[in-house]
């Protein structure tokens, strides 16, 4: 891993180089002090050349960088927005300020307007964002630009790794096997809230209401956290001798729940534990796993008759508009509540591991005529 140093010379050398070129730009410079001014220039922006190659990104932007390498006027520019976020009220800059920080000339100004381009690494990354995401300005220097959330936790995962933690100090990360069903539905909860938060960021009003689509992706940030959490729940469930007994398992497999399937499941058992509300509405369950809006209208086949959760008996639906899911709220069956906290069904003897296997008997029957010719066989 690297030392913090290394990121801090990066970031140093940006704001040396802004200093250098704001003094530039003032009127009073002689020539001779301006000539040195653009030798200093130079040399820091060779330096910072350097060090950007050398330089390993880990975490959410080093995805970012497989996918949209950025230049030194790159960097320069999420340079100025960083320190724009963290020392003012309002985060926002002008595109004109923003480039006037990095560039001396007029000229300069106008010619690198580019980097600031929607098609732009900055811009389709989605580290650099508008401040009002529904304009689509004309002209990109009076636009006003602030650092995303997912640049600025790029950033705040970047420091955070650059500063080394003793490993006496560093909690143990707990990768050995699940001792019960309880401590699988417990993380399976904890993904179930990396889920929400992405939904948030996606679904939130402000970008929902916006009046035109974007490259930029809010959620990037998560689905890495989200994916990293289903990893090392597999990994933990790979070292459980018996995980194939646990509830939480055996569901998945019998009814070939899916990720997102699961998430629903897990998301309105625990809303009945913590909230005593058994009922979510559809379109929530829908936007808690979906990663777009062109995701969410895929993902409405998740709660079609013929799909997993509702075929099994798993989810129940009561639409406000007959015919319209999407209108109603969900809820589970009252076998699923019981089965996944390993609670006993009230007035029966029937365990919960012979209650799945009886539903799963239904549920692959065509007609009674089967069920009737197996009872006499018994």
């Amino acid at each position: 891993m690297k030392s913090s140093p290394e990121l801090r010379k990066l970031l140093d050398t940006c704001e040396a180089l802004q200093q250098i070129r704001t003094k530039m730009t003032d009127p009073d410079v002689s020539k001779d002090t301006r000539t040195r001014l653009r030798q200093q220039s130079k040399r820091k922006t060779e330096q910072l050349t350097r060090d950007l190659k050398s330089y390993h990104f880990s975490g959410p932007l080093a995805e970012v960088m497989e996918s949209f390498p950025l230049a030194p006027d790159h960097f320069l520019i999420l340079s100025v927005m960083l320190q724009r976020q963290m020392r003012c009220e309002d985060p926002a800059l002008e595109g004109r300020l923003i480039l006037a920080s990095i560039f001396e000339s007029a000229y300069d100004v106008l010619a690198k307007v580019n980097l600031l381009h929607p098609e732009s690494p900055l811009r389709a990354s989605g580290l650099v964002v508008l401040e009002n995401d529904e304009e689509q300005p004309e002209d990109l220097l009076e636009a006003r630009f602030v650092l995303s959330e997912e640049g600025l936790e790029g950033f705040r995962y970047e420091i955070a790794g650059a500063i080394r933690v003793p490993n006496a100090q560093r909690p143990p990360r707990r990768e050995d096997a699940y001792s019960s069903n309880r401590e699988l539905l417990v993380d399976l909860r904890i993904i179930h809230n990396l889920y929400q938060l992405r939904s948030e960021r996606i679904f939130n009003e402000d970008r929902w209401n916006r009046l035109h689509n974007s490259n930029y992706e809010p959620g990037r940030t998560v689905d890495g956290r989200i994916r990293a959490c289903w990893e090392r729940l597999r990994n933990r469930l790979d070292k459980t001798p018996k995980a194939g007994m646990f509830p939480a398992v055996r569901m998945m497999r019998e009814y070939s729940l899916g990720e997102e399937e699961m998430v629903m499941t897990v998301h309105l058992l625990f809303k009945e534990l913590f909230e005593g509300n058994a009922y979510a509405d559809i379109a929530e369950l829908l936007r808690l796993v979906s990663r777009s809006e062109t995701e969410l209208i895929a993902n409405r086949r998740l709660i079609g008759e013929a799909a997993p959760l509702r075929k099994s008996d798993i989810l129940q639906i009561e639409p406000m508009l007959e015919g319209r899911p999407l209108t109603g709220e969900a809820h589970l069956g009252d076998w699923v509540v019981n089965y996944l906290f390993g609670a006993a069904t009230s007035n029966t003897n029937i365990r919960p591991d012979e209650r799945i296997d009886w539903h799963v008997y239904l549920s692959g029957m065509d007609d009674t005529q089967g069920f009737f010719q197996d009872l006499d066989a018994n």
